[in-house]
């Protein structure tokens, strides 16, 4: 089983850990702990960083803080066989300036990795099939044509679960004030969540919308609310926002 060493141990690192488990042996490389410990009574091989830390001939993925960067980039030595960094703020002629390796990927999946339900896109020059079949067992993957293509699509990729967490968590409460149970109001609102992403996949979402809209209906009220207080605009001010922020 080929061996995979990921470098952090956030919410990030351990979603693509637990995605990649079945498939691959993994080893967290960290410097906490007490999360270390934890992971390893989950099943995974963990090790501390040391004063060095041999990245050798390794597939190795980047999960840590971006901020980190120069400090861990410090303690590592040899040349890695392949590096995937998730890390958004950092660029990839960053990352090849700082960490040896014959071949890059920079990616964005999201913690959906956890089961497999991720969408990645990713942006390589010199990637080989085998790297895409690593960035797969995420879930869906997208290969996009340049470093700046991928800082606008790690915006959704990224960026919206928590977008639409917000939103999930609006909705449920929205019912649970008009008097239904939280357990259910949760309960229909993921259904609601994974019945759109179906219908996503075979048409457009003006179409999607209009279809559920009757003439002086329920739905087409809660529209007119959401439009009158600007909800699309702020989300459209927010995937910019994020593209902003991944591009400095």
């Amino acid at each position: 089983m080929e061996e995979i060493f990921i470098l952090g141990n956030g919410a990030m690192a351990t979603a693509m850990a637990f995605g990649l488990k079945d498939k691959y042996s993994i080893v967290l490389v960290g410097r906490n702990r007490q999360k270390l410990e934890n992971l390893a009574k989950q099943g995974f091989k963990t090790e501390l960083y040391g004063d060095k830390f041999d990245i050798n001939n390794k597939f190795i993925i980047l999960a840590f803080k971006p901020y980190a960067l120069d400090s861990v980039s410090q303690i590592l030595s040899g040349k890695a066989d392949l590096i995937i960094s998730v890390l958004a703020t950092s660029s990839l002629e960053e990352i090849k300036n700082q960490i040896s390796s014959n071949r890059y990927i920079k990616a964005m999946p999201n913690i959906a990795a956890k089961f497999k339900s991720s969408i990645t896109p990713f942006f390589s020059k010199d990637c080989q099939n085998e790297d895409e079949v690593i960035l797969s067992t995420f879930g869906e993957i997208c290969r996009v044509d340049s470093e700046d293509e991928l800082n606008m699509a790690m915006a959704i990729s990224g960026c919206a679960p928590a977008y639409l967490a917000l939103v999930a968590e609006a909705m449920a409460c929205g019912c649970v004030s008009k008097g239904l149970k939280k357990d259910i109001a949760h309960s229909i609102t993921a259904g609601v969540f994974k019945s759109i992403s179906a219908l996503l996949k075979e048409s457009h979402p003006a179409l999607i919308k209009e279809s559920v809209c009757s003439p002086a209906g329920t739905t087409i009220e809660g529209v007119n609310v959401l439009e009158e207080h600007s909800v699309r605009s702020a989300f459209i001010k927010a995937i910019k926002a994020s593209i902003d922020k991944a591009s400095k």
